[in-house]
């Protein structure tokens, strides 16, 4: 088993004094690792789980402890209390919320999990049944980072059978964990009914998964690295720029944007997504998971957080008007106090008071021409759907539109009179 130091220090390129944090459950798996590494030049973190749902938890705990004290290794104990929901899922959110936490105290940048083969054999038969994207189907990653932390599976190319052997045959304590035994979990009835099938079919199966999960990784890097010189650093789409790309690239692109903000992701995600921006219409919108969106607004597309905002009207009084908490709006009537900052709408006749609301239907502006629908003058300047919602609009008590927010001043009003307003909106860092 010196493949695995050699696979850290050679491939994922661990410097050989570093400090490893290493996730041990005290199964055939874990042990193994740790009893690989406690030999090595790398200093060594444990963490332990406990999840307080089986009585040989206890044991398991003390089985990993007493390792660790006999070979002078540090030991972190956590446990793992999930209310009701999906278990597994709040589960795997606490493990790598303490595993991050060990990391920080311990100031250690490598996480390492004891997954084999045999696991990313299984998880990669789930995707493909589950549908996903190309990452998804190559199933669990020897390396990746997140955030400066390296995430590692060194036994990730080791099956089972050798890990079994290798414990037998080096006299290495573990316990199995009895819940790997119960077909209530999807994974375990993989494990114990489609995989022994496969296996029957091709007693090389592990081999060729390992083969499968090296060539498909190799192209999602070489896609990645193609979506990632395309994006330039920024998290927005360019329209006409995608539409000029392969679509291996296109579907990776979404991908790459709704991955970086971990929401929910799936093929046919991707696919109607795609098809939403290369689609002539200017304006659209795609519902995510955790309240983001998929917007396209004309040439840009990118995800972000909608807001629904309430309909908002305001009656304008003489000086300073606060809008929802952020913008301000000065209203004078006096022409000796205005500054060249403030706009003047010029007019014979209006009916006050004044109000400010955002945009409704069939609002219609004044011209010395005719009128023209608010709607039609939006699409004319290209204005984002979700910036619309939030424009400013000025009436007078009978709703004639006097100013639209940075597109519109009425000037077919006269000019005996004169008032003068300015918008200050907040500034942006």
């Amino acid at each position: 088993m010196e493949h695995i130091i050699k696979l850290l220090q050679n491939e994922v390129k661990i410097p050989q004094k570093a400090k490893l944090i290493v996730s041990v459950s005290g199964g055939a798996d874990s042990m193994m690792l740790l009893s690989l590494l406690k030999d090595s030049s790398y200093k060594l973190e444990v963490v332990h789980f406990n999840h307080m749902l089986r009585d040989q938890s206890k044991i398991e705990a003390d089985l990993v402890r007493t390792y660790c004290e006999q070979n002078n290794i540090s030991f972190h104990y956590y446990l793992i209390e999930v209310g009701e929901g999906n278990f597994h899922h709040q589960a795997h959110n606490l493990r790598l919320h303490y595993l991050k936490d060990t990391a920080k105290i311990t100031k250690a940048k490598y996480i390492l999990t004891a997954h084999h083969l045999d696991d990313l054999t299984e998880n990669i038969l789930i995707k493909l049944t589950r549908g996903s994207n190309l990452l998804g189907y190559a199933g669990m990653q020897l390396n990746h980072t997140i955030k400066g932390l390296t995430f590692v599976k060194p036994l990730l190319y080791t099956s089972k059978e050798d890990i079994l052997k290798y414990m037998n045959d080096h006299n290495i304590p573990f316990l199995n964990d009895e819940s790997n035994d119960q077909d209530y979990y999807l994974r375990n009835r993989y494990r114990h009914t489609v995989v022994p099938i496969m296996k029957q079919e091709n007693p090389k199966l592990l081999n060729q998964i390992s083969q499968y999960h090296k060539q498909i990784s190799h192209a999602f890097r070489f896609i990645r690295k193609t979506t990632m010189e395309k994006l330039n650093g920024q998290d927005l789409i360019d329209v006409s720029m995608f539409k000029s790309l392969d679509d291996a690239i296109q579907e990776d692109m979404v991908a790459y944007l709704i991955e970086k903000k971990e929401l929910n992701l799936s093929f046919d995600i991707i696919q109607k997504i795609k098809t939403l921006i290369l689609q002539d219409k200017p304006n659209q919108t795609y519902p995510l998971s955790k309240g983001y969106y998929f917007v396209k607004a004309y040439e840009q597309a990118s995800i972000k957080r909608l807001i629904s905002k309430k309909n908002v009207k305001i009656q304008i009084v003489e000086g300073e008007n606060k809008l929802s908490n952020i913008d301000n709006f000065t209203f004078l009537t006096n022409s000796n106090t205005h500054t060249e900052e403030l706009e003047k709408l010029c007019y014979n006749k209006l009916a006050f008071p004044l109000w400010l609301r955002h945009r409704e239907n069939g609002d219609k502006l004044a011209y010395n021409f005719g009128h023209k629908k608010l709607k039609d003058l939006l699409i004319d300047k290209k204005i984002p759907m979700e910036k619309r919602k939030s424009l400013w609009v000025l009436t007078d008590n009978d709703n004639n539109i006097l100013w639209v927010q940075n597109l519109y001043l009425n000037q077919t009003l006269g000019d005996k009179n004169s008032i003068y307003f300015q918008l200050k909106e907040p500034t942006h860092a």
